[in-house]
């Protein structure tokens, strides 16, 4: 039978899809024909889950983290990636596993009473919430204890199938127990292979030449054109008065097809418009007590740089895969001192560039904890600049009170 693929929320980071690419691939390798449903952004009480695998031995919470390093943290306190870049600090991720956990179970119980009694709830809550960190990835022994919190892993796509054959439910999930799951959350199939069409951002639907609002410019241009030379033709007097009407519409229709031309082509956030979204944002900062920020133009153009460079290259990360570029390596090269930290936060989406991206960006890291987190850092100033759907903020941390501290004070790319 193979897997089907259902979704809450269209998947809208590259980290994301990437991730849940190398899941479905392994997948397929394991379960050829054995019956598999992954479900993908699936809203709960608190949040959303990145990916649920239904298989015979029941439902597996994966949260993917786009980190790769040395992970450290443990039931209580934040957690951090130990990256070849520095250290990233986390929020506690053990904490967001099980509040998703908890949701999950609780939007089951219900459809279990209905369609599948059977199991009983008790074996429900045997269900496993992971955190799925990228390749190379490592959890040192003796930060968790793993026998006693059996729901709970860290896997990456190297361990993932060898700790999925010790699930241990106590139950058969049958086909007809999987399709009441998928229809009891209210998911939608999909085609895994189109969203993958969507990917990178620069593959967009082709529009029309001409919009329908131009076509009825124009349409309206050539009448009044049309009547001007009638008139003139009849009315010979009418010519010097004609001339001056038709340089005041040429230079109309020229103003108006300059201004269409740069909406058309814009690749890039203005400083303007990066300066309105700092605006933005101070709104959401003052509304949680904390201090608004001003606007940074070496943080813009240090942003700009980023967005470029992950459009040209097609990656969302805070280390170009190919050349190793990151803001820490181009800060001083933007007006940045040695002694000065800045933080970064990534934003993408498959649409490219379009106007309020910027916004977008802010608001995807808003309902995102460890994002969030970040954006109300104490910081003194910042900015933000996109190129096609690849966003980059860059914050600027107050001398006194970053001693210890490193760069990349992000989380998870959003």
């Amino acid at each position: 039978m193979g897997i089907r693929f259902f979704q809450g929320q269209k998947i809208k980071y590259e980290h994301e899809f990437s991730q849940l690419r190398e899941i479905v691939e392994i997948l397929r390798r394991e379960y050829p024909a054995e019956p598999v449903y992954l479900l993908t952004g699936v809203l709960v009480a608190n949040g959303q889950i990145d990916c649920v695998i239904l298989t015979k031995n029941g439902p597996l919470i994966l949260d993917l983290k786009a980190f790769s390093g040395e992970i450290a943290g443990v039931e209580n306190g934040n957690w951090v990636a130990k990256t070849k870049d520095g250290p990233i600090p986390l929020p506690n991720l053990f904490l967001q596993a099980k509040i998703h956990r908890q949701d999950f179970i609780d939007r089951l119980i219900p459809i279990c009473r209905q369609h599948f009694p059977h199991i009983g709830e008790k074996n429900l809550r045997k269900l496993g919430s992971w955190l799925y960190f990228c390749r190379g990835s490592t959890y040192a022994e003796g930060q968790i204890d793993f026998r006693k919190v059996k729901w709970f892993r860290i896997v990456t796509a190297d361990d993932l199938i060898q700790k999925m054959r010790f699930l241990e439910s106590g139950y058969t999930l049958r086909i007809q127990d999987m399709d009441a799951i998928v229809e009891g959350l209210g998911l939608k199939e999909y085609s895994f292979e189109e969203e993958s069409a969507l990917v990178p951002a620069s593959r967009r639907m082709k529009r029309p030449l001409v919009s329908r609002t131009t076509l009825i410019v124009l349409l309206i241009i050539f009448g009044v054109f049309t009547v001007g030379v009638f008139i003139v033709v009849t009315f010979p007097g009418a010519k010097v008065a004609a001339a001056n009407a038709l340089q005041g519409v040429i230079t109309l229709v020229g103003g108006w097809a300059h201004l269409v031309t740069m909406e058309t082509v814009k690749k890039n956030s203005t400083p303007e418009d990066s300066q309105q979204a700092i605006i933005y944002l101070n709104r959401f900062r003052v509304a949680e007590g904390m201090l608004p920020i001003a606007y940074d133009r070496r943080a813009y153009s240090l942003a700009l740089a980023r967005s470029e460079d992950m459009a040209d290259f097609r990656y969302l990360n805070y280390t170009n895969p190919q050349t190793g570029s990151s803001a820490l390596a181009l800060k001083r090269w933007h007006g940045f001192s040695e002694n000065e930290t800045l933080l970064e936060t990534l934003y993408g989406q498959w649409t490219g560039y379009t106007p309020g991206i910027e916004r977008q960006a802010i608001d995807a890291w808003l309902i995102d904890p460890g994002n969030r987190q970040r954006l109300f850092f104490a910081q003194v100033a910042g900015a933000i600049a996109c190129t096609d759907g690849y966003c980059s903020y860059i914050g600027v941390r107050p001398a006194p009170l970053i001693a210890n501290e490193t760069l990349n004070a992000t989380g998870s790319p959003g």
